[in-house]
């Protein structure tokens, strides 16, 4: 990978090209891996996200990110910076239909969950962790494609300081919307200004509700500090 005129360090390393494996489905989850997690990318086509992405999967121990095999950002030095490191060590693969994916690997067994501001998403916090999961993310711009998110067994949204019953798409009367929001017009706009976290925000969020929190897993930081005072 070449840097291509950004900060590099002062560092060159010689390395055999990075390639991924193509999948079909997940196959059924043993049963000593009941809390195994993949991060699922729709058409994810900034580097600096997919690389934040498969930094977090790797830090909260995902078993794998898959790729569609068109759409998405190519690995790049601009995505192994940002993964600082972890595109060397997280299990990569993609597929060609992602659709097709998600379903069969439904059909053995998986919970599907799709990253949506939906009003059928469920909030994050009525949402069961521990479960063999595949967490689907779409672009940045546009969330999940239709297709894909219908996929999906169960959609889960992050709750943030939006009113529960604004919803997404177009609003026809601004009047009736700031009567059962109970909000102003010029909060209604802000709000569908700000509708969603980013990309690589959400899945940081997303992955430490389903398998960070259940496993304990705190920061080298954190660790240090228990060390300390021990």
């Amino acid at each position: 990978m070449i840097a291509d005129n950004r900060p590099h360090q002062g560092l060159v390393l010689d390395a055999s090209p990075l390639e991924m494996v193509k999948i079909k489905e997940l196959d059924p989850v043993p049963d000593d891996e009941k809390g195994s997690l993949w991060v699922a990318l729709d058409e994810v086509t900034d580097p600096l996200n997919l690389g934040a992405i498969i930094r977090s999967a790797y830090f909260f121990g995902a078993s794998g990110v898959v790729l569609c095999a068109k759409n998405s950002a190519p690995l790049s030095g601009v995505v192994s910076k940002a993964s600082a490191g972890s595109l060397e060590l997280m299990e990569l693969r993609y597929c060609k239909n992602m659709m097709q994916f998600l379903v069969s690997s439904a059909q053995n067994g998986w919970r599907v969950l799709g990253g949506s501001v939906s009003p059928r998403a469920v909030p994050l916090n009525n949402v069961l962790p521990g479960v063999p999961t595949i967490l689907v993310l779409g672009s940045e711009g546009t969330g999940l494609r239709p297709l894909v998110e219908r996929s999906c067994t169960q959609l889960v949204r992050i709750p943030g300081n939006i009113p529960t019953d604004i919803t997404t798409g177009d609003v026809d009367d601004m009047e009736t919307t700031e009567v059962n929001s109970g909000c102003s017009i010029e909060e209604f706009r802000s709000f569908l200004a700000v509708e969603s976290l980013n990309v690589s925000v959400a899945a940081v969020v997303l992955l430490h509700h389903l398998i960070g929190s259940s496993h304990g897993i705190s920061s080298p930081i954190d660790n240090k500090l228990t060390e300390m005072h021990q």
